[in-house]
């Protein structure tokens, strides 16, 4: 049975289920899974991999001590971030968001010194 702290785990990390020491990474797509295991190499940082066969997604999982934990969870961010599409596409449309943020901050402190 999952326990409730994993059915809310929004990332790809997890606590190993029989080992304390190591953290579980979970990847479901096989580039960002090689991508993962050419950084955990480069590294120099010794792990497990598995896949799991009868998962109809075929996640694959790697078990890293949790001695080189912030270490590993920076190469998964990269490894997570590779072949992403940016959040907002186009240039221009990142200009004009930020645009509008920095009015509406402007606008909400001139309010409050305005209030004042």
């Amino acid at each position: 049975m999952i326990d409730l702290e994993e059915q809310f785990n929004f990332t790809n990390k997890l606590k190993h289920p029989t080992n304390d020491r190591k953290a579980v990474y979970r990847y479901f797509d096989a580039s960002q899974a090689e991508y993962f295991t050419e950084l955990l190499v480069d590294a120099d940082i010794e792990f497990e991999a598995q896949i799991d066969e009868d998962d109809p997604k075929k996640p694959t999982y790697f078990g890293v001590l949790k001695a080189y934990e912030t270490k590993v969870d920076k190469l998964n961010f990269m490894a997570m971030g590779k072949g992403r599409d940016k959040f907002i596409p186009t240039a221009l449309m990142r200009f004009i968001v930020f645009a509008l943020s920095l009015l509406v901050i402007l606008l909400a402190f001139l309010g409050y010194i305005v209030s004042e």
